[in-house]
Order: C-alpha cells, then sequence, then structure tokens
C-alpha cells in the first residue's frame, strides 16, 4: 500500500509482509554425536517502507521470526531481523542527518558452529544490534575551498554475557582546495574516535594529516599523504606517531577503475585498494585492507548487499538512461527471478571484545546473462588483537592470529517468468595461528526453487546439505518449504 506525504514529496511504499517456512532437519542442534530430528516451524510477521520525499528519505526492513519446534518445543524463541537507514536535509544544502539501525545474528567464536540456517540450535550466534546518528555540515567558502564535518554516535549490543557492548562517538573533519595549478589539489584531515567498552578498557585514536594530489591526466592522478596519529590501541597510555603514505587513482577507461592508499601506522604498514572492470554484462572487483577494526563486517551493515551492488553496476552501465529508482526495480527484480540472495558473503566474522588488526581482501565476479547468472566469491579475513582486554574473554585470549577463508559460487536460472532455479555451494575454514589451535571447515550445497503463485505471493523449496569439520563437526541434511505475501 502507498502513504501519501505532504506536498513536494514523492509517495513512500509501507508493505506489510507475512512468511511462513517449514523445515525438516536431521540434526536441529548440529551435534556431531547425537543428532536429533525435527520439524521446524517458522512464523515472520514484518514490513518494509521504502521512500523519498524532498527532504527526507527512508529504507527500512523489519521482522520478527517465532521459530516452534514440533519435538524440541524447549528450544522455541523470537528472533529480531533489521535493517534501516534514514537520511534528513535539516537546513538545506549545509545542515544533514544520517541514522542507521540493524538488528542480526553474529558468531561469538571463529571455531564455533557454523549455523546453515537460524532455524538451526546452537550456541555460536548470538542477536546483535547496532543504532547511530550521525549529523554532518557540508559546505564552500572562499570560492575554491570545500569543507565537511560529521559526528557520528553508535552503540552495539549483544544478547550474549560473552560479548562485551561499546559505544563509540567519533568527529571526522576534511577541508579540499585548489591552487593556481590546476593540476594540483591539496586537502587537510581529521578524525577522533572513542570507544567505551562496558568490559575492558576503553580505546581512543587521533589523527590529524595533509594530502597533496597531482593530476597527470584526466586518467591519472597520484598523491602524498603525512601527518599524526595518537592513541592507545596498543598500549595503556597514549603513543603518538608520524603517520606518511602515498595515493593512486587511475581510471584508464570508464569501465576500470583502481583506487589504493598505502600509509606507515602505529601498526605497521595500512593500505586501502579498491579494482573493479566492468564488461558488457558482467564485473569484476578487488577490494583490499589492512586497518583498526572494531567489530564484524556483519554488524552496522545496510547495504543491500554485494550481489545487490554488482548488479546494480551492470544494469545501471546498460541502461543509462535509467533513473536511480528504476535500476532498482530491476535489480530486484533479476534476483528474485533467478533466486540470487542479495548478499554474497562468504566469510561470517565473529564478535571480539577488543579492537583488532585486520587484513582483509575479496574478489568477486558477477555475471548476467538472459536467464542465468553466475557469481563467484573468494574472501580472506585475518586479525590479530591490538592490546589486552580485561574482563571478558575471547577467541584471542588463546590464538594471537586467526585467519578466515572462505569461497561461494551461485548459479541462478529463470525457468519461466512465474519460477526460478538457484544452486549454491560454499565453504569456509576458520584457522589459529597459536600451536594447538582449533581448526573448523565448514561446507554447504543448497538447491533452491522459488515461483510466484501470485503477483504477491511467492513460494520457495529448498534442498541443503551441510559437512562441517574440526572442533565442531557435524553433518545436517534439511528441506524446507515455504510461502511469503506482501499486502
Amino acid at each position: 500500500m502507498c502513504l501519501a506525504i505532504p506536498a513536494h514529496a514523492e509517495k513512500w511504499q509501507i508493505t506489510p509482509v507475512i512468511a511462513v517456512n517449514e523445515t525438516l532437519t536431521n540434526n536441529v542442534f548440529l551435534s556431531s554425536t547425537d543428532p536429533t530430528s525435527d520439524l521446524v516451524t517458522a512464523v515472520t510477521p514484518g514490513i518494509s517502507i521504502d521512500g523519498k520525499g524532498a527532504r527526507a528519505s527512508l529504507r527500512l526492513n523489519y521482522g520478527l521470526t517465532q521459530y516452534l519446534y514440533a519435538h524440541e518445543s524447549a528450544s522455541n524463541n523470537r528472533q529480531n531481523a533489521l535493517t534501516a537507514t534514514g537520511t534528513l536535509e535539516a537546513l538545506e544544502d549545509w545542515l544533514f542527518i544520517d541514522a542507521t539501525g540493524t538488528i542480526s545474528q553474529q558468531y561469538l567464536s571463529a571455531f564455533g558452529k557454523v549455523a546453515p540456517s537460524t532455524a538451526n540450535v546452537d550456541n555460536n550466534r548470538t542477536e546483535t544490534s547496532n543504532y547511530s546518528i550521525s549529523p554532518y555540515v557540508k559546505g564552500r567558502f572562499l570560492t575554491s575551498t570545500e569543507y565537511f564535518l560529521r559526528y557520528t554516535a553508535s552503540t552495539t549490543s549483544s544478547k550474549s554475557n560473552l560479548a562485551s557492548d561499546f559505544t563509540t562517538n567519533q568527529w571526522v573533519g576534511r577541508i579540499n582546495g585548489l591552487t593556481r595549478f590546476s593540476a594540483v589539489t591539496w586537502s587537510l584531515d581529521a578524525s577522533k574516535v572513542n570507544t567505551d567498552y562496558d568490559v575492558g578498557r576503553d580505546r581512543n585514536d587521533t589523527r590529524y594529516g595533509a594530502t597533496l594530489a597531482y593530476r597527470f591526466n584526466p586518467q591519472l592522478q597520484v598523491s602524498l599523504i603525512g601527518g599524526r596519529e595518537t592513541t592507545n590501541l596498543v598500549s595503556l597510555q597514549d603513543e603518538t606517531h608520524g603517520d606518511s603514505g602515498f595515493g593512486l587513482l587511475w581510471t584508464p577507461s570508464p569501465r576500470t577503475k583502481l583506487e589504493a592508499t598505502a600509509t606507515r601506522r602505529f601498526f605497521g604498514n595500512g593500505y586501502q585498494v579498491g579494482f573493479s572492470h566492468r564488461m558488457p554484462r558482467s564485473l569484476v572487483t578487488y577490494t583490499a585492507s589492512r586497518n583498526v577494526s572494531y567489530q564484524p563486517q556483519g554488524v552496522g551493515n545496510t547495504g543491500q548487499g554485494s550481489n545487490y551492488d554488482a548488479y546494480y553496476s551492470i544494469i545501471a552501465a546498460s541502461n543509462p538512461g535509467l533513473s536511480p529508482d528504476a535500476i532498482r526495480a530491476q535489480v530486484t527484480q533479476v534476483l528474485q527471478d533467478r533466486g540470487v540472495p542479495a548478499d554474497g558473503s562468504v566469510v561470517n566474522g565473529f564478535l571480539a571484545n577488543r579492537p583488532t588488526l585486520q587484513e582483509y581482501q575479496q574478489i568477486s565476479l558477477a555475471l548476467l546473462g538472459v536467464r542465468n547468472t553466475v557469481t563467484l566469491t573468494a574472501t580472506e579475513n585475518e586479525q590479530q588483537p591490538l592490546g589486552v582486554v580485561s574482563g571478558l574473554t575471547d577467541d584471542f585470549s588463546l590464538n594471537n592470529r586467526i585467519r578466515q577463508r572462505g569461497f561461494g559460487v551461485v548459479w541462478g536460472h529463470q525457468l519461466t517468468g512465474f519460477s526460478s532455479l538457484s544452486l549454491s555451494l560454499n565453504q569456509q575454514q576458520s584457522v589459529g595461528f597459536t600451536a594447538g589451535s582449533p581448526d573448523t571447515k565448514t561446507q554447504g550445497a543448497y538447491l533452491l526453487l522459488t515461483s510466484r503463485v501470485s503477483p504477491k505471493t511467492n513460494a520457495n523449496m529448498t534442498v541443503r546439505r551441510v559437512i562441517s569439520d574440526g572442533v565442531t563437526s557435524y553433518s545436517e541434511s534439511a528441506l524446507t518449504g515455504g510461502l511469503s505475501h506482501s499486502f
């Protein structure tokens, strides 16, 4: 249904939804020694809001799932799921406010059970919420100088007493300017982050820097970076270090882009790399980074998903005249028609009770055909603890370095105008580098059949087989069928 709002605004789409799923599994507890079969009923009422007005926008998806177990009724539980992002232009062309909210299931340990479904019962997941509000101002002065200042307050909490809740307050400022030489630009930037943990000591990090950039031609720009950083991330007292590095921006064609920065920081070499190359009906992307991380990528992530982003780029490039709303509608239709998930993540991450040094890289390929789609994703995520933790323990209490690797492939095929078939294969492995540390590998295969019963009703059926080896070994086979209806 649609809700009309005052003049000078577009319509906002508010859609109540209901979904019912039945799962027949031969190992509901993911046990290695005593598998238990059960029939699990999941009932999910929810709401979707998508709209944009003259000065405000909101995209929200919320669902509350009640799980009912036919034989193990003591395991009945409720789970929330939320992804929300809103924007407000409070003062025209100057003051803006962003707000986000997420509720998701997050893993407590890299070496615990990796559940194939939220219908399975295990003690390695916890419901985690993240909320943030971020006002910022931007503008121009002296005709050729731009300024930007943002404040962000966020809070992260979970339902497990094994994970510490924390709040973060962050300031980010930047000034960009031109020079009398058109090829030379400059910028000054500063940031300050304060993270307060409910258990354990608080962390602070302050950075100041300057960047001088030179553009050789429209395709190539290089930059020099220098600055100072004061932090207590690795010590009990603040320490000050010098920062230095360089940047590169190369766009040899409208289809190819490489952007990279490398800096010398208190933890050694840090970097951020992004590469993409688009062909007529495909996209290759590569990202890599080495930086400080405070939480898994799934916490606070309000994006539509990596597969969604890839097909958005392909469709937008193939249809330059389409509006963003029309492109979004086409991308959503492609994903639904081919049975492809919007998110292609293959490494789950895990909650830690301290900041970590994260070394991350991912390569992905998306192919869009007339009736077929293929996505391939490979990810490596390596983390080391920064400093000691007091109070709660985590995976880093016994491991000074943890590496997670994963890959996945999804093939989607549109059978008819109303039905699709997709096959997903994935693997994730977690390895510790301390002597005697555990090693866990989980592999899964999923076959999904979806069909549109009516314009507002969809049906689905999934067959899966999952095998996990290592410290938490198990195997599971399951059949899931469900209906979803929007009003």
